[in-house]
């Protein structure tokens, strides 16, 4: 990646050797900074010709109130070893507590993602991350930092350092490294990295040993020590507090992708593209984008720097996006390089980082001045983990499972082997080109046409949370996700049809674009798609699978029962209401028909996530429980936000409106808050509200919406939305350990029960 245009680059520069070292040795400690952190990274071979991949980092946090004495301390370790990757974090208590004070100022996070953090952070670590309960010992005028047993970094002389590392499940490090070339500042010739408000408090200062010898144990997992050679790198940095006493809404992520490059010959290359992030939108501000460029004699240089990624990976976990094949091209050296990550995740997932980093080995392959060249190097990223707002957050989700749906709904009309999938036509079925082409054009477009604009998202990001929540992986059942996405999206098709909506999504509904029957039958089809789905995940056994398989079907008919109850609608038990002023029976035939019609299939989606992770019937029920609830008020919240016409503030920013204004009750449907409105009005206002539904237009739906305001049903509606979530929540969270992913459930939760909209005063929607 290059600066934009009209943005020059400072000279290139070149530090001579007697010059390199900074005033302090590099690697002792600088005891009155904010932050600091000693950053260890290495390849190790055994005799047998096994290559291992290890990383160390320990950080040291000052209190940024200046109110504790004692700083807090984290560290991660990550082990790779035939591209398979183990990891664990560990942190102090004065770290957990420097945490939990910094998420409380951190406006910038989502305020419902705010609250559900702090709220899981007061059971303790969010798992994976694990307290760190020794002393810890720390010399302020040399390098001699022991965290109790788990690890200890110490400097030797002479440019040599011991590095111990031990943790119960983890393999075990004893090793000794020696600087082949001796520290240099990093980035420029400062090494200064600024920060992100621009008042100076989170600048940073950064120096790299880029090469150093190593020598010494690795004990596995299971307890045999192999004595082991290599090579490492080395990055010690410092400077202001990573947290802010106060962090604006306003103020950026600090956000990197790195490669650490060891060339065969002999030039060391750091390679970082830094940059801020806006919480909320994910907006890029590069800050820096040069090389540091240490040649075979330790002089180092500054070139401009060409970064591309080639191939990224987004973890079904975190939804973060790694690069994990880089090609970079330095001009000034003649440098074209492709640095290749492995092909198995190598994400650490650490509330300490925010939600997670990748760390790996790479290769290097390519050229200098045209000479091949080879090597070994280091990526890692450090994404923008702060959840700004969580409904953009979780639309990340939906390019995982457009991604698994392709499976089946191939963009490509020739994907033969696709389509033949969804029709179930492969086989025995001989079907020409020219039959095939008609089939993508009959049963995929349609569903392309909207799968291809996404909505909210949140429902397939619901079928990778679960898993965690019960400590399973969720990579090898990504394609849950696409099974709730084409579950949802096929409801929309028909949901349309039958509401006679002319737009989804801010542009013509799939009937409108397709015309009414082949949009039946392509939506028809979409539910069809599960078994074919199913079939890509790890298998449980029979009954579980059989299990599945039924739940699925009994959630199908229940959607399709609400709908049915919707189609009806309920202006009888409406007609009741306005004479008697007795919302009650109204009320609760409403919500069956929102609890059949969405809260099922919302928790059918929990439901098999929860079983294929292997949930006890108690955990079952309260998931299940929880999710129906959430799916309930989501559907409460979706009654209130079509007053507004479904708008996020960004959607209205660009002009979009994702559905016509009040088109409800345009329609003259009965909706919740229409439901609670009548048990808060007067009977002449009851009878206005009756009547302006009765008249299916733009004037009567805002002669209603006017009723619906002043009557306070949606507060009303968003109280119970509210309390149905919270009282589920009661029942489940003390089922579940303290991790992210149990804060993001409960984020979740909030947000289904209290979405923000761009509250502009309902108008007239067309008559």
């Amino acid at each position: 990646m290059t600066n934009p245009p009209g943005t020059a680059h400072p000279p290139r520069t070149t530090v001579p050797v007697q010059h390199r070292l900074d005033a302090v040795p590099f690697g002792r400690p600088h005891p009155s900074a904010g932050l600091e952190w000693w950053y260890l990274t290495g390849h190790l071979a055994a005799p047998d010709g096994e290559r291992h991949h290890w990383a160390v980092a320990i950080f040291r946090h000052a209190d940024p109130h200046g109110r504790a004495d004692e700083p807090g301390y984290c560290c991660y370790f990550v082990h790779s070893h035939h591209q398979r990757m183990a990891s664990g974090t560990w942190i102090t208590p004065r770290g957990l507590k420097g945490l939990r004070e910094a998420l409380r100022r951190d406006e910038a996070t989502d305020p419902r993602v705010r609250e559900a953090l702090a709220e899981a952070l007061r059971e303790g670590p969010l798992l994976p991350d694990r307290l760190l309960e020794g002393t810890v010992t720390d010399c302020p005028t040399r390098l001699d930092i022991a965290l109790g047993t788990l690890a200890s970094l110490q400097e030797e002389g002479n440019g040599t350092y011991r590095l111990r590392f031990h943790a119960d499940g983890q393999p075990e490090l004893d090793l000794t490294l020696t600087a082949e070339k001796p520290g240099v500042p990093q980035l420029n010739e400062q090494g200064r990295l600024p920060g992100r408000a621009g008042d100076g408090q989170d600048e940073l200062t950064t120096h790299v040993s880029p090469r150093l010898r190593v020598s010494g144990t690795l004990t596995t997992a299971e307890g045999v020590g192999v004595d082991c050679v290599g090579q490492a790198w080395f990055e010690h940095t410092w400077g202001g507090s990573w947290y802010r006493a106060r962090r604006s809404a306003a103020t950026a992520d600090r956000a990197w992708e790195w490669a650490g490059l060891q060339l065969d010959n002999g030039w060391e290359i750091s390679a970082p593209l830094t940059y801020h992030a806006a919480p909320a939108s994910g907006h890029r501000t590069i800050v820096h984008d040069r090389a540091t460029a240490v040649a075979p004699d330790g002089t180092v240089t500054y070139p401009a720097l060409s970064w591309q990624a080639i191939r990224r990976w987004t973890s079904a976990a975190t939804l973060n996006t790694y690069p994990t094949q880089v090609r970079l091209a330095i001009p000034d050296l003649g440098l074209h390089v492709d640095v290749t990550g492995p092909d198995t995740p190598h994400e650490v997932r650490t509330f300490t980082a925010g939600r997670a980093l990748w760390e790996s080995p790479a290769t290097v392959t390519g050229t200098m001045n045209g000479t091949a060249l080879s090597g070994v190097a280091y990526l890692e990223t450090l994404p923008s983990n702060t959840v700004g707002d969580i409904e953009h957050y979780m639309r990340r989700a939906h390019d995982i499972a457009r991604a698994e749906a392709a499976a089946l709904y191939s963009a490509d009309p020739d994907d033969h082997a696709a389509l033949s999938l969804l029709t179930g036509t492969g086989g025995a079925t001989d079907l020409d080109a020219a039959t095939l082409a008609r089939l993508h054009r009959a049963v995929s477009a349609p569903v392309l046409h909207l799968l291809d604009n996404p909505g909210r998202s949140w429902r397939p990001y619901i079928a990778a949370t679960v898993l965690c929540l019960f400590g399973v992986d969720p990579e090898p059942y990504r394609p849950l996700t696409a099974i709730t996405e084409l579950l949802h999206v096929s409801a929309l098709i028909i949901d349309d049809i039958q509401d006679d909506s002319p737009t989804r999504r801010g542009r013509p509904s799939v009937h409108e674009v397709f015309g009414t029957a082949p949009a039946i039958t392509a939506g028809t089809l979409g539910y069809y798609t599960f078994d074919a789905l199913m079939q890509r995940v790890p298998q449980a056994d029979a009954a579980t699978m059989l299990r599945i398989h039924r739940l699925y079907l009994r959630d199908l008919r229940a959607a399709h029962a609400g709908q049915a109850l919707d189609i009806a609608g309920h202006h009888a038990a409406f007609d009741e209401a306005v004479t008697t002023g007795d919302a009650g029976p109204l009320l609760r035939q409403v919500r069956a028909a929102h609890r059949l019609k969405t809260g099922m299939l919302v928790r059918s989606t929990a439901e098999i996530a929860a079983t294929l992770a292997g949930a006890d019937e108690e955990e079952l029920g309260a998931v299940c429980r929880y999710f129906e609830a959430l799916g309930i008020a989501y559907q409460i919240t979706d009654d209130i936000a079509d007053l507004y016409g479904l708008c996020t503030p960004e959607e209205h920013e660009r002009g979009i409106v994702t559905r016509q204004p009040a088109e409800d009750l345009r329609n003259g449907e009965v909706t919740y808050p229409v439901a609670h409105a009548v048990g808060r009005l007067d009977a002449a206002d009851r009878r206005r509200l009756r009547d302006a539904l009765r008249q299916r237009s733009g004037t009567g739906a805002l002669a209603a919406s006017d009723l619906l305001l002043r009557s306070g049903a949606l507060d009303a509606c968003t109280d119970e939305a509210r309390a149905l979530v919270d009282d589920a929540w009661s029942t489940l969270s003390p089922l579940l350990p303290p991790t992210l992913h149990k804060a993001m459930v409960r984020a979740l939760g909030w947000y289904a029960a209290q979405r923000e909209t761009d509250h502009v005063s309902p108008t007239a929607p067309p008559s």
